[in-house]
C-alpha cells in the first residue's frame, strides 16, 4: 500500500468513511437461513482508482452505509479474466479464461456464481458488459443461471451508441439519440428487473456498464464539465527515468506528450463519463427504496480493473502496477455495524464469489482461491492474507505494446514481478510507494527476492480450497 496514497485516492477513501460519522464441482449450493439478501453488484469497466473522486452518490448512499475497502486490488488487470474471476472466485490460472480473446471457451459456464444463486431461489440478472469474448447471438445463447439476460454486444469495441443489446434472446439495436446512450439504457432495464421482481423472491442483479471505457463519451449533460481538472498528483505521471525497466526498450518513443494526452483527454472523458454511473447509483438505490428492499439488499460497488492514466509513460491497464490493479470496493449494508469505515485489509476480486454466496446462504458450487469477506463488513477483526498473486497469461496485449505474460506476488511490502521473457521487477514498497526503482537483482535484496521466488511459485502452485458451508 503506498503510503503516499494516504493523501491521494486513499484520502478520498477516508473521506467516504468519515462522511458517515482448479474447476471440480463441490457440493451443489444450498440456501439457509428464513430471510434472503438480495445482492447487487454494480462493476464499472477501467475505472481507475481516482473515479470516485467525482461519484457523489457511491459516496452519500454506499460509503456512508457500509465500509470502503482502501486495499482492493485485482488479481488480473484485463476485463475478461477479472470477470470470469469475479463470478467463479478463482484466479485466472484457474478459470482458464486468461485474455481477452481467444480463452473464453475455457470458462465453465454451467458453474459460476449466477447458477449458484439460480439454483438456490434467486431470481438473477446480468444487464450490461458480460464477458469480452461471448458470442452474442441471440435466439437460444443465454447462459444458464441468468432468468434476465439483458447484454451488450463489446466486440469488437465498447460502445456509448450504435450497439447490439441482446434482450433475452432478442437482438436489438441502439442508436446514436440521446436517449440511447448505453448507460441511461442499461439503468432503465436494471431498475425494470428490480420491479418486476416479487417481493417473496430473493435477487441477484449484476449490473455492468461499460463506463468508463475507451471511447469514454460522456453523457451530453456531462460533456466538458471536469475540463479544468487539476494535474495528476503522482510521481510516477510519466516517469522521468525508466532505465530500470525492464521493457524500457519497447517504449524509447514515448514522451511527456504521449503521457499528457492520457492525463488531459482520456482521464478527463473517463471521469466525466463515471458522472452518469454515479447518476445510475442513486436511481438504483431509489428503486430498490420504493419497492421497500433497500434495507434487505447488499450493494456492491467496484470495477474490473484499475486504468493508467501516463504512470510509468504507460496507458491502459495489464501491467502489475498499483495503478493498473488497484480499483474502488465500496459495499453498503442493510446493518449499521461498520457504518462508513474503511477497511485496510487486502481483499481481492477472487473475493466476491465467495462474499455473494456467503450473503446469499449459498454455498460456492465451485473451489476458491478466495475467501468471503462477510466478517469485515460487521467490522470484525479476523486473521487475512498477507500475500496474493497477480498475473498476466495472455498474449493478445504484445501486438500493442502490452507486457508479456508475467505471474506476480504482492505483499505488504513489496510486488515482485517474473515476466515469461526473462524480466524481473523489485519493488519495495515501503520505501519505493510509487514503483519507481526497481530492486531486482540488487545485491541488498537478492535474500528478498529468493524468498519472494519461493512464496509466488508456493502461490501459483496452491489448488482452490474446498468451499466452505454459507
Amino acid at each position: 500500500m503506498r503510503p503516499r496514497l494516504l493523501t491521494g485516492s486513499l484520502a478520498l477513501l477516508a473521506v467516504l468513511a468519515s462522511a458517515a460519522a482448479g474447476t471440480a464441482r463441490a457440493q451443489p449450493p444450498r440456501a439457509t437461513g428464513p430471510k434472503h439478501l438480495n445482492v447487487v453488484l454494480i462493476l464499472s469497466d477501467d475505472e481507475n482508482i481516482h473515479g470516485a473522486t467525482v461519484m457523489r452518490h457511491v459516496r452519500d448512499l454506499l460509503a456512508r452505509h457500509g465500509v470502503t475497502f482502501a486495499n482492493y486490488h485485482v488479481t488480473t488487470s484485463e476485463c475478461g479474466p477479472s470477470r470470469a474471476s469475479i463470478l467463479t472466485g478463482q484466479y485466472s490460472h484457474h478459470t482458464g479464461l486468461v485474455d481477452n480473446f481467444g480463452s473464453y471457451h475455457h470458462f465453465d459456464q454451467n458453474s459460476n456464481l449466477a447458477v449458484w444463486l439460480h439454483d438456490a431461489g434467486y431470481r438473477t440478472a446480468l444487464v450490461g458488459k458480460y464477458l469480452n469474448d461471448y458470442p452474442l447471438e441471440g435466439g437460444n445463447a443465454t447462459p444458464p443461471g441468468w432468468d434476465d439476460w439483458q447484454v451488450m454486444d463489446s466486440v469488437p469495441e465498447e460502445k456509448y451508441y450504435d450497439y447490439i443489446l441482446d434482450e433475452n434472446g432478442r437482438l436489438a439495436h441502439f442508436g446514436g439519440a440521446p436517449a440511447d446512450y448505453s448507460t441511461t439504457v442499461l439503468t432503465h432495464k436494471a431498475t425494470a428487473f428490480i420491479r418486476s421482481t416479487t417481493p417473496s423472491q430473493p435477487f441477484f442483479l449484476y449490473f455492468a456498464p461499460v463506463t468508463p471505457h475507451l471511447p469514454a463519451i460522456p453523457a451530453p449533460r456531462d460533456q466538458g464539465k471536469l475540463e479544468d481538472l487539476a494535474p495528476l498528483d503522482s510521481p510516477a505521471f510519466a516517469e522521468k527515468n525508466i532505465g530500470d525497466k525492464p521493457w524500457r526498450a519497447w517504449h524509447q518513443k514515448v514522451l511527456q506528450a504521449a503521457a499528457d494526452v492520457y492525463q488531459d483527454h482520456v482521464r478527463e472523458r473517463q471521469l466525466e463519463s463515471l458522472l452518469s454511473l454515479d447518476r445510475s447509483v442513486a436511481t438504483i438505490v431509489s428503486a430498490l427504496k420504493r419497492r421497500g428492499e433497500l434495507n434487505n439488499t447488499v450493494i456492491v460497488y467496484t470495477s474490473d480493473n484499475g486504468f493508467l492514466w501516463g504512470e510509468h509513460r504507460l496507458g491502459g491497464k495489464i501491467w502489475p502496477y498499483e495503478d493498473s490493479t488497484h480499483v474502488p470496493l465500496v459495499v453498503r449494508t442493510p446493518w449499521a455495524t461498520a457504518n462508513g469505515t474503511v477497511s485496510h485489509a487486502a481483499v481481492l476480486n477472487i473475493d466476491l464469489a465467495s462474499t455473494i454466496s456467503q450473503l446469499a446462504g449459498v454455498r460456492p458450487g465451485l473451489p476458491q482461491d478466495g475467501e468471503s469477506f462477510v466478517p469485515l463488513l460487521h467490522g470484525r477483526k479476523v486473521s487475512w492474507r498477507k500475500a496474493y498473486v497477480i498475473e498476466y497469461l495472455g498474449r493478445s496485449q504484445l501486438r500493442i505494446g502490452g507486457p508479456p505474460p508475467y505471474v506476480a506476488v504482492h505483499t505488504k511490502r513489496y510486488l515482485y514481478v517474473e515476466y515469461r521473457r526473462g524480466w524481473r521487477e523489485l519493488y519495495d514498497l515501503r520505501h519505493d510507494p510509487w514503483e519507481l526503482r526497481n530492486v531486482a537483482g540488487k545485491p541488498a535484496y537478492a535474500g528478498e527476492q529468493r524468498r519472494l521466488h519461493l512464496l509466488l511459485q508456493q502461490l501459483v502452485a496452491a489448488p482452490p480450497h474446498t468451499p466452505k458451508v454459507a
